[in-house]
């Protein structure tokens, strides 16, 4: 005859019913507090499902950094789920490239060594009613690259870390669009 306690190497479990219970109790207990409001936002849920990304503005004189910045954007913007379109789109965003400069961060005998990029755009997200500005953004992450080696290297690098940043500042871009309008 099976007994009505059960070990579990030294703990003492009471019956099956009451582990059992104990058990939904705790999974119960689990989804009640992690649903306190928070949730996830999709493109799915947002009120248009296309973007017209307008001639963007290179107010700098960095040369191609539009095009860099308009391929991240589109990019971006299709891994959301929303169309990049012509001027028969939901919404348009109007991008102004405002500020690019590189920094030094690292020198070694007063020779650069490792420079960052800093990149600032001002957005126009113009819907059928509203215009909604998000100025000044730039990446939200640190950008650099090294500049020890030959000059052909150095401008590959720095390249890269250009389209890394035109990256980086899409992705924040769309998110921003996408919260903005999750509200």
């Amino acid at each position: 005859m099976r007994s009505e306690k059960w070990k579990m190497g030294n703990w003492q479990c009471g019956s099956r019913k009451t582990v059992a219970f104990n058990f939904i109790l705790l999974c119960s207990m689990f989804l009640l507090l992690s649903s306190c409001g928070y949730n996830m936002v999709g493109s799915r849920f947002l009120p248009f499902d296309s973007i017209n990304i307008k001639h963007i503005d290179n107010r700098t004189y960095e040369p191609r950094l539009e095009e860099k910045l308009h391929n991240a954007l589109s990019e971006e913007f299709i891994n959301q789920g929303i169309k990049a379109e012509g001027p028969s789109a939901d919404i348009t965003l109007d991008v102004v490239i405002t500020r690019f400069e590189l920094g030094a961060i690292g020198a070694v005998d007063e020779s650069v060594r490792e420079q960052q990029i800093i990149m600032l755009v001002d957005i126009k997200v113009i819907d059928k009613d509203d215009v909604i500005e998000f100025n000044s953004m730039g990446s939200p992450v640190l950008i650099t690259f090294q500049t020890t080696g030959t000059v052909l290297q150095t401008v590959d690098l720095r390249d890269r870390a250009t389209i890394k940043a035109s990256r980086e500042i899409a992705k924040d871009i769309v998110s921003r669009i996408i919260m903005n309008y999750a509200k």
